[in-house]
């Protein structure tokens, strides 16, 4: 009995060992391997992006990648984030990437051309020669020689308003398909001028838009800092691998943005009330005077906050990271305006003149596009004149969504204005209060005023 024990135990442990053996091998690389396109041209560029990563537990002295393809195939290049060696035959591409430590990640950019049509197949083998650590994985692309005719085309829209350096600026892009037939593989290609940081998304230049069907479209909106003063050309293209595209003179869009400096140096600011909560809108409101003590007139004000521990809630852009209001008609020498600032907190809070900077800028264009194109024109409510004079709109919102406030002073809008900001419902019925400037150029009591409220796309 005492040795059938020992042949047990010595059994249970081959076992054992075998077992382990099996585990690592399963577990021995992560590998990801991803084609730069599901289906193209037959003998067009494709390009794999392979990422290997050591999960053994232990430092590898040598790691191979092997590339092994199903159908005749020509090599075109390749780079690696490490490489010993690099060797290509008619049926596959070995990459000989050396030691690779715990946790380490490999990765490899390998470029061929299929040659043949039909399913072109990528095995993809990470392992270490002559050891149980072994992962693989198949990368499946289809080669057609069946061209898709669509036309794709691409458009861009600037800011409306005055771009200082410095500010946060967001532009959008559209690409569509015009059709005939859907158009697999669109790629969208987004390119900065210098002098320009990418925002949202940040680094980031090219988009894998997949399928886009005949008459579909995909917008976007990318958010950028300009630093540098000047005419900066921002600049959109779309393709595919795959379409024959029907007309190429709408696949590359460039808008012209100018970013401006400020006209002149700061205009004097102060504040003119305390703090005062408002339970109608649940704010802390303050008023602040601009005097123009400048020699030139300024077609338009903006003040900056700095240094703030609360939202300011009126606030129609950031500029170098603080929030900043804009007084949209002109300020000639010598006058001052009061404005009015809103900030989102549940108490007073400490706030001090010097955080007040105040500029001559541009006018901006704040006409509202045309509702029947960009939103929708939704019924007012209600309209209640309040005690102080101003005036109370209310109107049934979707939660989340952003709408949008015109006014004018005549019923048919002839000189309709935009009341920045954008205003996102926070319920199912949402209230705004017209006080005047900035939002809006005048309080409602010196003249007559109409309003309309637009959903945002």
């Amino acid at each position: 009995m005492k040795g059938f024990s020992n042949y047990l135990k010595s059994g249970l442990l081959a076992l054992a060992m075998i077992v382990a053996c099996s585990r690592a091998g399963a577990q021995a690389f992560g590998l990801s391997v991803v084609p730069s396109a599901n289906s193209l041209l037959v003998s067009n560029s494709l390009t794999y992006t392979i990422n290997a990563t050591n999960l053994t537990g232990v430092g590898l002295v040598d790691v191979w990648i092997t590339n092994s393809f199903s159908a005749p195939f020509q090599y075109i290049t390749s780079t690696a984030s490490q490489l010993v060696g690099a060797t290509n035959t008619t049926t596959n591409v070995l990459f000989e990437l050396g030691p690779v430590g715990v946790g380490g990640i490999v990765q490899v950019l390998l470029t061929v051309q299929p040659n043949a049509v039909g399913a072109f197949t990528n095995s993809v083998v990470v392992a270490v020669p002559g050891t149980i650590y072994v992962t693989s994985t198949n990368a499946v692309v289809n080669a057609t020689n069946v061209t898709v005719l669509s036309d794709l085309g691409v458009t861009m829209t600037g800011p409306l308003q005055t771009v200082i350096t410095n500010d946060l600026m967001t532009y959008g892009v559209t690409v569509t398909n015009l059709g005939p037939n859907d158009a697999p593989n669109v790629i969208l290609t987004n390119t900065l001028p210098p002098g320009v940081i990418p925002i949202s998304p940040a680094n980031q230049t090219t988009f894998s838009l997949g399928t886009l069907t005949n008459g579909g479209s995909a917008s976007f909106l990318f958010t950028v800092e300009p630093t540098n003063a000047g005419v900066l050309p921002f600049t959109a293209s779309v393709g595919s691998p795959t379409v024959q595209d029907a007309n190429i003179t709408n696949n590359t869009a460039t808008t012209n943005i100018t970013v401006l400096n400020y006209l002149s140096g700061p205009l004097a600011v102060t504040t003119n009330s305390p703090e005062t909560y408002n339970p109608q809108n649940g704010l802390v409101e303050q008023s602040i005077t601009v005097t123009n003590n400048d020699t030139n007139n300024a077609a338009a004000v903006r003040v900056v906050v700095a240094g703030l521990t609360n939202r300011l809630f009126n606030a129609v852009g950031t500029n170098s990271g603080n929030p900043f209001v804009v007084y949209s008609a002109a300020l000639n020498t010598n006058q001052s305006v009061n404005l009015l600032l809103q900030y989102s907190a549940s108490a007073y809070f400490t706030f001090t003149n010097g955080q007040l900077r105040a500029f001559a800028v541009p006018s901006s264009d704040w006409t509202p596009p045309s509702a029947t194109g960009t939103s929708t024109n939704l019924d007012i409510s209600r309209i209640v004149e309040l005690t102080n004079g101003n005036m109370l709109i209310e109107w049934p919102t979707t939660p989340g969504k952003t709408y949008t406030v015109i006014y004018s002073d005549n019923v048919s809008f002839s000189n309709a204005t935009i009341a920045p900001p954008p205003i996102v419902a926070p319920a199912n019925r949402t209230q705004w209060i017209d006080y005047g400037p900035p939002a809006t150029r005048s309080v409602p009591t010196n003249a007559a005023r109409f309003y309309r409220v637009f959903q945002n796309p």
